[in-house]
């Protein structure tokens, strides 16, 4: 059944004024090509000082050095349009942020940690436009949303096979453990955050993208006097009960709420507030015995229902055995993702043989 109501917007925009929810709508000016020039490091003319250091790779330059086209997408936080370089004619997605200067580049100096990770979107560089004095993300174009192609799919009834699920999630997990080695907690993984781009022989290359939310070891975090951000349907029961530090399990919940949406066609958490998602999380795992949840007013529920949410003729127990071990209630449970790509649902021998259906 396909998804008719989108998730609540990601809980950072909560506590932003209006004015700066709904600012920066406007494409990046972009004219006639100009000679061309080196690309700039980025200085302390535009970033402060104290934190310079970590931004010393990120390549700045010209927004008219590109045509913008139609806009692609739009989110709490900025905004993204489809466009090409003007000297090289390659296709490149330019995002803006609504926030400030200082949170484009730390997404920049994130996605430049991540550079050489197979499966997070390429950052190409960070662009000025000078008459409006705001710069922009240049990021290599990686497709479709997978919340969009996953509406699609459903939409005219032919869900994904199991063989493609299980190529998908490989992707995914694959990527984020390499995310994880390298320290950077994505902290808002999600469908819409997921890019599907051409197929390689074993199904359709799968990007991550859209860093603003992320957490790393050698950042300071975007706001330390708040709890860990995400979006309310994707975000791990520790999130939605306020927990101040990140970690890498946050993100094996949000692949485990992925996975399930990959098998059923919609989210399966779909609370309207914090209390009422981890009410819908309750009633469906169960809380282990040595959990208490009545500060907030949520009792233990019965035993789990996810098998019965998600049939074995959609997914198999070695398949199952996986999800559940993305959605255990406990973190310190939570299987990572160097564990789950160990798991018999991965190593089995035909995984990856192509499929004839493709995403």
């Amino acid at each position: 059944m396909p998804l008719t109501k989108r998730p609540p917007p990601s809980r950072a925009e909560d506590g932003l004024p209006a004015s700066r929810r709904h600012c920066d709508n406007e494409a990046p000016a972009a004219s006639v090509p100009t000679p061309s020039k080196s690309k700039q490091r980025a200085s302390s003319t535009i970033i402060p000082e104290v934190t310079r250091d970590a931004f010393d790779n990120i390549p700045i330059g010209k927004v008219d050095s590109y045509k913008i086209f139609n806009k692609i997408g739009a989110g709490a936080f900025g905004d993204v349009w489809k466009a090409r370089h003007l000297h090289t004619g390659k296709k490149v997605a330019i995002k803006s942020i609504r926030t400030s200067r200082m949170a484009l580049l730390r997404e920049a100096a994130l996605l430049t940690a991540c550079a050489g990770n197979p499966a997070v979107v390429e950052l190409q560089e960070v662009v000025h436009a000078v008459e409006m004095d705001k710069l922009y993300l240049v990021m290599e174009y990686a497709g479709a949303s997978l919340d969009s192609v996953l509406s699609a799919r459903y939409h005219v009834g032919r869900p994904f096979t199991e063989d493609e699920m299980r190529r998908m999630m490989r992707r995914l997990l694959r990527g984020v453990k390499i995310m994880h080695e390298h320290g950077i907690v994505h902290c808002d993984l999600k469908p819409a955050n997921v890019l599907v781009n051409k197929e390689d022989g074993r199904g359709r290359i799968l990007k991550i993208c859209d860093l603003g939310l992320a957490r790393s070891l050698t950042l300071p975090p975007p706001d330390t006097s708040g709890p860990v951000q995400g979006t309310l349907w994707y975000m791990a029961p520790e999130q939605l009960m306020g927990d101040m530090d990140c970690s890498t399990a946050m993100d094996m919940w949000s692949l485990g709420c992925i996975m399930v949406e990959l098998v059923v066609g919609k989210p399966i958490f779909q609370g309207s507030n914090v209390f009422k998602q981890l009410h819908e999380i309750v009633h469906l795992l169960g809380v282990p015995d040595e959990v208490s949840l009545m500060p907030l007013g949520v009792s233990t529920s019965m035993p789990s229902q996810l098998r019965d949410a998600v049939p074995e003729e959609r997914l198999s127990a070695a398949g199952f055995d996986v999800l559940c071990g993305l959605l255990n209630f406990d973190q310190s449970d939570r299987v990572t993702a160097a564990a789950a790509l160990q798991m018999p649902w991965f190593t089995l021998k035909d995984a990856d043989a192509p499929s004839p259906a493709r995403v």
